[in-house]
């Protein structure tokens, strides 16, 4: 497998150097209630990976999800504690930063969502709209950030057409569970994945407004827990993809335009996360992020809990070796089927969230169990994953992280 060629990886030797530095921010989920969440800023510049700002209690005790829009933040406080506690846990929360990253401020008062936001999206016209996927509160939210230091809540959904399925897991499926917000490649359309529901459901947006309505659902296998999902452009065609975290399956759609507004129609194919024929995964195995690449020739996924690789240290190779679970590599067919073209070290245990970098050069992940963000070299022609270039400690459980300029910025 060429997961091996990661295993020369050391931090900062190898790559490519920009004139100005790229800035990845991560958050961090504190571990337990008195313990604050934090958000880091990680600087990579002259081939060179340097914590450069950590900062507590900015967004609660759960941040998870970052919009960016300009130099504003918005960080989604999943708040579980609360939640747990009886209350309506659930945040968001308003942040600056400075350009070079050194400093954050909260801007107001944190927002109160319903329980447990776990994505958001900017969607409408000019992108002045932030939708919310509240996984602990049975729908979504919408925000108007057309005032980028006062958000306003525009409307709030709660899903109430729900069919708890035979066997379905206590924890996850017994109450819809919305785990992702996408916007498709008109801005007309939402899709929320609902892990709980067994669904995708599609809701129709009108851009002036920046409300939104549930137009239809779309099933996935009974049990899958379909959980992120995306979009790709192949030529004259659309398709959407999903992995369920459940199944640990990859779900395609060939995707039409009509009078109905989108029409996801019969499955293209489902396919295990880690390619047809591939070996039985451990039942502690679930699938996590799903990230088309800018050109939309490669898909890539990762997989939790896997422990199924080992590498060197990619904090400090000196350490010996490490466990990791992998990010799975395809290549996206003219049909939009999947070719399995690689399976790659994730840099460590529970790659909860990765994403690239605009120019397709870099892939950064969040190992949530590990406190750790990795940062891999990409191939943009041939689409590899080649080296782990090097990665960074930020403690506590690491849930999301994104390079500043891989964003849609006002």
């Amino acid at each position: 497998m060429l997961y091996k060629s990661l295993a020369a990886g050391v931090i900062a030797f190898g790559l490519p150097t920009f004139a100005s530095a790229t800035l990845i921010f991560t958050t961090s989920m504190g571990a337990n209630a008195t313990d604050p969440g934090w958000l880091s800023t990680i600087k990579y510049a002259d081939g060179k990976l340097e914590l450069i700002n950590k900062q507590l209690s900015i967004c609660g005790v759960n941040p998870s999800w970052l919009e960016f829009a300009g130099d504003h933040i918005y960080c989604l406080d999943e708040d579980w504690y609360s939640a747990a506690a009886g209350a309506a846990g659930g945040a968001l929360n308003t942040l600056k930063t400075t350009r070079d990253g050194t400093n954050l401020t909260s801007v107001g008062q944190p927002l109160k969502t319903l329980p447990g936001p776990v994505s958001s999206v900017r969607f409408g016209q000019s992108l002045k709209g932030l939708a919310i996927a509240s996984y602990g509160g049975n729908g979504t939210q919408s925000y108007d950030i057309s005032s980028p230091d006062a958000p306003k809540v525009v409307q709030e959904l709660t899903i109430d057409n729900f069919t708890p399925k035979k066997d379905a897991d206590p924890q996850q499926q017994l109450q819809p569970r919305p785990h992702h917000v996408v916007l498709d490649p008109t801005g007309d359309f939402i899709v929320a994945p609902d892990l709980g529901s067994d669904l995708l459901r599609i809701f129709k947006v009108d851009k002036n407004t920046l409300k939104y309505v549930e137009a239809k659902t779309v099933p996935t296998p009974d049990l899958s827990g379909p959980r992120h999902g995306a979009f790709a452009k192949v030529g004259s065609e659309t398709y959407f993809y999903v992995i369920t975290e459940r199944s640990n399956e990859i779900i395609g759609w060939k995707v039409t335009y009509n009078s109905d507004g989108l029409d996801f129609g019969k499955e293209l194919f489902i396919i295990p996360s880690h390619g047809p024929g591939s070996a039985a995964l451990p039942t502690t195995a679930r699938g996590a992020e799903l990230v088309i690449s800018p050109d939309s020739k490669f898909l890539l996924v990762s997989s939790r809990f896997e422990n199924s690789l080992r590498i060197p240290n990619p904090e400090d190779k000196e350490l010996g070796k490490v466990q990791s679970d992998p990010i799975i590599n395809y290549a996206i067919q003219a049909d939009g089927t999947l070719k399995l073209q690689q399976i790659s070290a994730a840099g460590g245990i529970n790659p909860r969230h990765f994403s690239i970098s605009k120019d397709g050069s870099l892939v950064v992940t969040a190992l949530q169990k590990d406190g750790r963000v990795a940062l891999i070299k990409r191939d943009v022609q041939t689409g590899n994953l080649t080296e782990i270039a090097g990665a960074v400690h930020v403690g506590g459980d690491t849930t999301f992280a994104r390079f500043k300029e891989d964003t849609n910025c006002a």
